[in-house]
């Protein structure tokens, strides 16, 4: 992992660096390679899942899944246990992630797809806090000009089209096999959390084989898939990608 070298004692001056917010998922793996940042920032946050997915990230350097010495893991930086609500989501946290990330680069992306809902993954966002930050880093007394761009490159490309380019782009399905995407913090993904269920979904569209061992119970048995067909069946559950999701089911059912 890199040294970390991030406070100047004189002026802050511009990084010219590329940052991943790199969680170890499924996607951050494909960006990866697609987008090859100069840097993977990993911040823990004191998630349910926090010490699985610190561990999994680590195991991806070591296979050589991810260039290690492109790794920074922020350590007891940023602990939003507190928000983290029932359903494990966390309001804002992906505005303190991008304020973090301004420290290392002014180029800050985030691994967000088609069909994600919250708002601070969507494009207003991205040009929201791309103002806070060019605001906060004008030159003045104690920085030179800092210019920012946050973005997701593939905002407008779902899990199973990102597949698609990726395997194109020469990337090892095997690699993205490894990732990890489950809310339980468990070693055996649960099969039953949106994470698990939307990577089955794209895996399964993609017609990659998964392990019978990788989830412990069927994702497409998942009972809250039942609950929200209807929404899909008219492309108001995640718009475009409750196509994948009924493609998904169809294949898994050999129909």
């Amino acid at each position: 992992m890199k040294e970390l070298n991030v406070i100047t004692k004189g002026k802050e001056t511009r990084k010219d660096k590329t940052v991943l917010l790199f969680s170890g998922g499924m996607d951050s793996v494909m960006f990866d390679l697609l987008l090859n940042p100069d840097i993977l920032l990993y911040i823990p946050t004191g998630s349910n899942y926090e010490t699985i997915e610190t561990d999994k990230i680590k195991q991806l350097a070591e296979d050589g899944v991810i260039d290690k010495n492109k790794l920074i893991i922020l350590d007891d930086n940023l602990n939003l246990s507190m928000f983290e609500r029932d359903d494990l989501i966390v309001p804002n946290r992906n505005a303190y992630l991008v304020l973090m990330a301004s420290h290392f680069g002014e180029t800050v992306y985030l691994g967000s797809v088609y069909g994600d809902r919250s708002f601070d993954k969507d494009k207003t966002f991205y040009t929201l806090m791309e103002n806070l930050l060019n605001h906060i880093w004008q030159e003045q007394h104690w920085t030179e000009e800092r210019v920012f761009t946050v973005t997701s490159p593939y905002k407008d490309t779902t899990k199973t089209e990102l597949i698609k380019e990726y395997i194109s782009a020469g990337g090892d399905v095997q690699n993205i096999l490894n990732s990890y995407s489950c809310y339980r913090g468990e070693p055996q993904a649960c099969g039953i959390c949106n994470p698990c269920v939307r990577k089955a979904v794209s895996l399964i569209c993609n017609d990659i084989t998964i392990p019978d061992d990788y989830y412990e119970q069927d994702p497409l048995s998942a009972e809250w898939i039942n609950e929200v067909l209807p929404l899909m069946y008219k492309e108001q559950y995640r718009g475009r990608e409750d196509n994948e999701f009924l493609l998904a089911i169809k294949k898994h059912n050999n129909e």
